[in-house]
């Protein structure tokens, strides 16, 4: 069976580059490619077209070896921007084969690169690169880790730089992955994704956005519990060209709206309309499809099949290392088989869902356990418990393990309430302390000004030639560019570059990356992020100042609010919001 690329988009393994590179691909196209590789083994767009051409139909093994021809290439030819490119395609061929661990591997190297590279050097190439990048490890976080936080923080990235270089094809596909991100955390917060999607595709008369947007919204009403709207986006979906028609994922969304309705007959219908179209490489959304019909079979009380159903799904899911669904279909099982009078299997089923959701990010392990349990435990003490209850009682082994799982959610429960009180304490402290700091430092620098004045302006020294560097000049140049960020405050300027650094100071790039990394070991864009981080720590300890987050990221040059967002995190242990809030809880209490 052939598989596009578009088919994958709401799946959540999507894949960016089989979808928008070459989407106009002929057969024409195709054969001057093969042709001009022939010609010349290292053409790059050659590789390149053939590369998105075989992840486009499913070839990925095929896409990969292209992939790291590029990679070699590149490396031969000391090319940074290709092979970056060359690692976000081999990451990505990588996720599509399964191969979750290399995926990752190659996606943050080529992270890395990106950013490390100048601003200037974000060429089309580059961004290429980042929206693979940004869409692999969202797939990653999602499938393998289920830190949807991690995952949406991606997608939003991806979804704000193709809004930035109106990409409206890569910002369909992060905004539909983010849906779908929120579909699984139960959360219709997505809704206004996914409809800015279908409007943009209607108006622009873009089929592929149309049904893209069509579809993730037809998901999310269906969580809503419209089901009137649910019916009408999905109708939608179908009615839009057969190219873009994911039948597995559409007839298994159409068969939970119509089991919703009450209408057994039609959703059973569609149930096994999409089994007919059951693509195991499409692995999240065919062991999607397992759950669902499972699910079914377990409340029309057909508890053999159902177990048989679940048991394809879970054997599906461990064969591919995909982890989005497997707590519930453990859970599932679990019920099927107490259901049917297997109390030894619903406990085996019980401990592993348990384990399998104990990893979970802190909100959604919360909700998950709780609810779960709650479920669980009502199912035990109906009739079908009752009447083997004399059974059960001999089991004292199935007893113990029982009351020993009963104590080990009360105690993982509790520790999570501790958890979260010793984080919100954490938060305090850390804003508490930034805040002293900030005030010490404002002290510190008001006290060197006032020596500054007394002893007069430090000389400037002379204009760099290209001459070596000496000890003595070296130290002089970091003070000169120190004075450029402190005096000037030069970080600010959206796009800086070493060149313009250079520029200012009369001297070349190669000389101050030089000597800030010599002076500082930061590269020369974690230098200057790193006066903008310390500014913005500044000003958020100021409870008066309400400048919104996305003014404040622009105005100290950050090109994206989502690099501030996660440099900020990564220096302070909490986000901004959580940040200000923290400063303005404080200044409040007068502590």
């Amino acid at each position: 069976m052939v598989k596009t690329g578009i088919k994958k988009i709401v799946a959540v393994l999507s894949l960016f580059a089989a979808l928008c590179l070459y989407a106009g691909t002929t057969e024409d196209s195709t054969q001057a490619w093969l042709k001009a590789l022939q010609a010349d083994p290292e053409n790059m767009e050659a590789l390149n077209g053939l590369y998105s051409l075989s992840m486009r139909i499913g070839e990925y093994k095929d896409a990969l070896d292209y992939a790291e021809r590029m990679l070699r290439i590149s490396e031969k030819n000391h090319d940074t921007i290709t092979g970056m490119l060359a690692h976000s395609y081999i990451g990505q061929s990588y996720l599509a084969l399964d191969k979750y661990d290399s995926a990752y591997v190659c996606l943050t190297k080529a992270l890395e690169f990106y950013s490390d590279a100048d601003t200037a050097m974000h060429t089309e190439e580059a961004n290429e690169a980042i929206f693979t990048i940004y869409n692999g490890l969202g797939i990653y976080a999602v499938s393998i880790e289920r830190d949807y936080k991690e995952a949406i923080s991606y997608f939003l990235r991806g979804l704000s730089l193709a809004e930035e270089l109106s990409n409206y094809y890569a910002y369909a596909i992060f905004g539909s992955n983010l849906v779908v991100s929120y579909n699984l955390l139960r959360d219709t917060s997505g809704l206004k994704y996914a409809l800015d999607i279908y409007d943009y595709g209607k108006r622009a008369g873009d089929i592929y956005i149309q049904y893209a947007g069509s579809h993730v919204t037809a998901m999310m009403y269906y969580l809503k519990g419209d089901l009137e709207n649910a019916k009408y986006y999905l109708n939608e979906t179908m009615r839009l060209s057969d190219g873009f028609f994911d039948k597995m994922g559409v007839y298994n969304l159409y068969g939970d709206i119509l089991y919703s309705e009450g209408d057994i007959h039609g959703a059973e219908k569609y149930y096994r309309e999409a089994l007919q179209y059951i693509d195991e490489e499409s692995s999240t959304t065919a062991i999607s499809v397992y759950k669902s019909y499972g699910e079914f079979l377990l409340g029309q009380k057909r508890y053999r099949e159902a177990i048989s159903m679940l048991d394809k799904g879970i054997f599906l899911a461990e064969a591919k290392g995909n982890r989005v669904y497997t707590y519930q279909l453990y859970n599932l099982q679990s019920e099927a088989y107490a259901k049917s009078g297997d109390y030894r299997k619903a406990l085996e089923q019980y401990r592993k869902f348990y384990e399998e959701s104990a990893d979970i990010n802190m909100l959604e392990q919360e909700r998950a356990i709780n609810s779960l349990t709650r479920k669980y435990e009502n199912e035990r003490h109906q009739k079908e418990i009752q009447e083997h209850e004399l059974t059960i009682m001999k089991k004292n082994r199935e007893i113990q393990l029982t009351a020993s799982i009963c104590a080990v959610i009360i105690i993982g429960l509790v520790a999570l309430w501790i958890v979260y009180r010793h984080k919100n304490r954490l938060y305090t402290r850390i804003a508490r302390q930034y805040k002293e700091a900030i005030s010490k430092e404002k002290s510190l620098e008001n006290r060197i000004r006032q020596l500054q004045d007394i002893a007069g302006p430090v000389p400037q020294g002379e204009k760099y030639s290209n001459s070596s560097l000496t000890e003595d000049k070296s130290n002089e140049m970091f003070m000169r560019i120190e004075r450029l960020m402190t005096g000037d405050r030069i970080y600010r300027e959206n796009g800086l570059t070493r060149d313009k650094v250079a520029e200012r100071l009369g001297s070349n790039r190669t000389y101050i990356s030089q000597v800030i990394n010599d002076k500082t070991g930061m590269s020369f864009l974690a230098y200057i992020n790193s006066y903008r981080i310390e500014e913005a720590i500044e000003l958020l300890s100021d409870p008066a100042n309400d400048i919104p987050l996305k003014a404040l990221s622009s105005d100290l040059g950050f090109s994206s609010i989502s690099t501030f967002y996660k440099l900020f995190s990564e220096k302070v242990g909490m986000p901004p919001a959580k940040y200000r809030e923290k400063i303005i809880e404080i200044s409040k209490s007068g502590n």
